[in-house]
């Protein structure tokens, strides 16, 4: 069975795993908002796009990705407070 302190501690370690992606993600979008659409082509699959575009398109995306993490963060910390509170009966 597990206990509530077993239980906590795999909540802080989703908070901790949650936080070294949004690290990950936030390098990437930095990455890609630092190239140049200059010096980037596209391919010629899917609808017709430029660079620029697809450069624009993709750092936005990252972006959101970043604030729907963001979310996701603030509520393990909600669930935190609540989980580190909780003990098994004496």
């Amino acid at each position: 069975m597990s206990t509530p302190a077993d239980l906590d501690e795999q909540v802080t370690e989703v908070r901790d795993a949650l936080h070294a992606l949004r690290r990950t993600l936030l390098d990437l979008e930095r990455t890609y908002a630092d190239l140049d659409a200059n010096t980037l082509d596209v391919d010629a699959l899917g609808d017709p796009t430029t660079a620029p575009e697809a450069l624009e398109s993709a750092v936005d995306a990252l972006r959101a990705a970043q604030d729907t993490l963001g979310i996701a963060d603030a509520d393990l910390d909600i669930a935190k407070r609540h989980t580190s509170r909780l003990k098994t009966r004496e």
